[in-house]
């Protein structure tokens, strides 16, 4: 009897240590400039660019107006078009509307000032400085890479946000209809991030407010990766898509990442920005972290 409880008391022991939720991590111990969750290695700016290779499509998010991290994007889209690749630079700032400005952008039939005013940078992006992201196009249009918008026009965000499905188009209530608002982990990640609900509606409840903005982050993410899908089938064997929106739309790839992973079975990879400080990060963050020397805390 003595010896039936013992092994019942253990196998309780052993049941809830194995179902208790542990969170895997790498510790970063090295001063790195990328690091490889794969290998869990530091690896070089030339060594990120020959792991690179057999992707053509590149997931890369962003921490806006940081000046270091946006250098070293630019410099890896040197080292790619110096290993004889053609970058197509997709960029969360701006709309699929805004292609053929993009393109004359980019094939330097306009200068930056006329660039800035066509694309309405100050009215558009008026929190985030366009001296920051300069490098990155700016090395677009010197190594002969494209430009392209992915992002969804506020004006189509509200109208699913009000679920105003009198003011959709057919086009718009199909994508509307189609959206998955039921990913436990990806709802998991990113309800913590709307408990603020900065504009309810009258008489609107918290968590009715947060489902309403839950359901337009997911369209923003759908809409970037339907975006992406679109650029991606048209690439050609000396091509690479890098796509670039803000890291919460990339990281644990539950964003646009898992979207786009729906409609295309191409290869791709993600890269998620961190800051130099960082000595530990979760395992499912992304493929590689690429490392920033961060602006002082004003």
């Amino acid at each position: 009897m003595f010896k039936f409880i013992s092994f019942c008391l253990f196998l309780l022991f052993f049941t809830a240590c194995s179902t208790k939720e542990t969170k895997l991590k790498h510790s970063i111990k090295n001063e790195c400039q990328v690091y490889s969750l794969k290998s869990a290695q530091c690896l070089s700016p030339k060594e990120l660019v020959q792991q690179l290779e057999p992707y053509q499509i590149i997931f890369i998010g962003d921490h806006h107006n940081e000046d270091d991290l946006h250098l070293k994007v630019a410099k890896l889209i040197k080292n790619l078009s110096n290993s004889g690749v053609k970058v197509l630079f997709a960029s969360e700032w701006f709309y699929p509307e805004d292609e053929k400005i993009l393109t004359a952008f980019a094939h330097k039939k306009l200068n930056e000032k006329e660039f800035l005013k066509k694309i309405e940078w100050e009215k558009r992006l008026k929190y985030n400085k366009y001296s920051s992201f300069k490098p990155m196009y700016e090395t677009i249009r010197e190594t002969g890479g494209e430009l392209y918008g992915i992002n969804m026009p506020k004006i189509a965000r509200k109208k699913i946000s009000d679920q105003n499905l009198s003011a959709m188009s057919k086009k718009e209530l199909s994508f509307n209809q189609g959206l998955d608002i039921n990913v436990s982990a990806h709802k998991e990640l990113i309800m913590p991030f709307l408990s603020h609900c900065h504009a309810p509606k009258k008489g609107e409840s918290l968590q009715k407010c947060k489902e309403r903005m839950y359901r337009v982050q997911v369209a923003w993410d759908s809409k970037m990766a339907e975006e992406s899908f679109k650029l991606s089938q048209h690439l050609q064997k000396n091509e690479k898509l890098i796509v670039f929106a803000g890291a919460m739309h990339i990281e644990t790839g539950l964003g646009i990442p898992l979207r786009f992973a729906r409609l295309s079975n191409k290869p791709f990879v993600s890269i998620i920005p961190a800051d130099e400080s960082t000595k530990e990060v979760n395992n499912d963050s992304s493929d590689y972290l690429i490392f920033y020397e961060a602006l002082p805390q004003e």
